[in-house]
């Protein structure tokens, strides 16, 4: 065994799809060969050691397991452990069955060698999932149907000269292969009959265009996440996919075909990523377009193994507050802001929770006014919007002016100190040149002394993208767009603005499952954020 493990260490990323494949081979192997007429000289000896019935019986339990090993090739492909334990047992019968009914001792080979490397390269299947993971999408179920009615026709043209008639369902007898058929072919046909209703029946839904409700269950796992970002689960305007142990959740939302998660998994690691498997498997079943926006490096192997097509869409920008200062040559413009916004009589303040509510009037006058110079409307998803339920949530950075609040930005705290950032930012113009200036250092500052490791400063679009001629379509025209797209969006100059505060910059991605649907993907994500497609391209 001790030199087995490094030869199936060494192959295990391609063993999954190619166990699955084989298991589904196994499976129409049972079917096929159940369909054609048994070898006499075998039939001969089983006969002399075997009585009928027992024959009779693993003929018929041949074919169902030929069907049932179709079906849970779909749940190897997914990686579960629950379909890998099933598939042993199965081929083990399978080939038991085949011995049984003709001596068929190729396909017992067969079956027992697939189900010993499914035992060897049991550590590829770790999923942990129920039954319900192998309810067979509309593809599937249009493959095995086929296959099924393969075997038949197979049936219908091996024992094409034998006279049809009622009396051929209840004959048994040791060379008489045509009646088996028949019998094999209707229990065959039967579960594939059950499975196509079950697949109706139990289809999950189109979920709303109204999102979740924000349950205890989800604050308490955001709660225990030092990621601010997924705190824009507070919008309540995204759907929620959790774990069966209640210790991780999965945000997404549904514009078209597209069902697109808002960042990666939140709460547990091991249940986020069986989490990324079951919304895979729900689009699927759905014949949606499964799309992972927003992703960071954490969870990338996953998406990898998923068969997710990866590009990137810029890069986060983090400050180490461990190592921040003010001091030094090139922090002098931030020290001046802070002199000229004290000079104006500009006070930075930080406004409690429990107090939010009282200044939500001046809060949303200075949102208004904002957004009359701006767009004229929210956005959502993956961008907080003035809500006074989402405000309530936070406490509240402000910059006041004469005591007047002039601009203000939600506060979002990460667990264990780890992490402080700002979601929502709004001011009046013509207040101060200094203003942004100003309230980013006050902030980072105030995560400092509050004793946070990180502040995050967000997402820098397209930012990092390589335009070198051996780079993909996607970086090479998101370069183009960053160097000359100021028209349509401030790229370099938002970069530049966070370049002053020396983040860390880590990359952020979008996905799509397969390698089509890319550039409708991004429309999606984009009309999901601007709150649909019109505004989006009005914008």
């Amino acid at each position: 065994m001790n030199r087995i493990q490094p030869f199936a260490s060494a192959v295990r990323p391609v063993a999954v799809y190619v166990l699955s494949a084989l298991v589904f081979s196994g499976g129409v192997v049972l079917l096929i060969t159940g369909a054609m007429p048994p070898d006499g000289s075998r039939i001969a000896v089983l006969r002399d050691v075997l009585p009928l019935p027992f024959a009779e019986t693993s003929h018929l339990l041949a074919s169902l397991t030929g069907v049932l090993l179709i079906v849970l090739a779909r749940g190897l492909a997914w990686r579960v452990a629950l379909a890998r334990r099933m598939a042993v047992a199965l081929l083990l019968s399978g080939a038991a069955f085949a011995m049984m009914r003709s001596l068929d001792w190729e396909a017992a080979l067969a079956l027992t060698a697939c189900a010993a490397a499914l035992i060897v390269f049991r550590d590829a299947f770790y999923r942990h999932a129920d039954w319900r993971s192998f309810r067979l999408s509309p593809l599937w179920l249009a493959g095995l149907t086929l296959v099924v009615a393969a075997s038949i026709a197979v049936g219908f043209l091996s024992f094409r000269d034998v006279a049809y008639r009622h009396e051929l369902w209840w004959q048994i007898a040791w060379h008489d292969g045509a009646p088996r058929f028949l019998r094999a072919a209707l229990v065959a046909g039967v579960v594939v009959g059950i499975l196509v209703i079950d697949s109706f029946l139990n289809r999950p839904g189109q979920p709303s265009g109204k999102g979740d409700a924000v349950t205890d269950e989800i604050r308490t796992i955001l709660a225990g996440s030092p990621d601010t970002a997924a705190q824009v689960a507070l919008l309540a305007d995204k759907h929620f996919l959790v774990s069966d142990d209640r210790s991780a959740f999965l945000m997404y939302g549904v514009y078209g075909r597209s069902w697109v998660t808002m960042g990666d998994p939140v709460g547990d690691r091991r249940a986020g990523r069986d989490l990324i498997w079951r919304f895979a498997d729900m689009v699927d079943r759905q014949n949606g377009r499964a799309v992972f926006y927003a992703l960071r490096p954490d969870f990338l192997p996953e998406y990898i193994d998923l068969g997710v097509t990866l590009v990137k869409t810029g890069e986060v920008g983090r400050v180490d507050l461990g190592s921040f200062s003010l001091e030094g040559r090139h922090k002098q413009d931030l020290r001046s802001a802070l002199r000229r916004m004290e000079r104006e009589g500009l006070v930075f303040e930080v406004i409690g929770k429990a107090d939010v509510p009282a200044a939500m009037p001046a809060l949303q006058a200075v949102s208004d006014a904002w957004l009359s110079g701006k767009s004229g409307h929210e956005k959502g998803f993956s961008l907080g919007r003035f809500e006074p339920a989402y405000m309530r949530e936070f406490d509240c950075a402000v910059i006041r002016q004469n005591g007047e609040i002039a601009a203000f930005a939600n506060i979002l705290r990460g667990a264990d100190h780890h992490e402080l950032s700002v979601d929502l930012i709004r001011y009046r113009d013509g207040v101060s040149k200094s203003l942004m200036d100003g309230l980013f250092a006050h902030l980072i500052l105030y995560a400092k002394e509050a004793g946070y490791r990180w502040f995050s400063l967000g997402g820098s679009p397209l930012a990092g993208l390589s335009d070198n001629a051996l780079a993909p379509v996607w970086s090479r025209l998101g370069a183009f767009v960053y160097r000359h797209g100021d028209h349509f969006y401030k790229f370099e100059g938002l970069r530049a603005f966070k370049e002053k505060f020396d983040p860390v910059w880590t990359p952020q991605y979008v996905g799509v499952r397969g390698r089509m649907g890319l550039t409708a993907a991004l429309f999606d994500v984009a009309s999901l954020i601007s709150g649909g497609a019109a505004r989006m391209i009005r914008k």
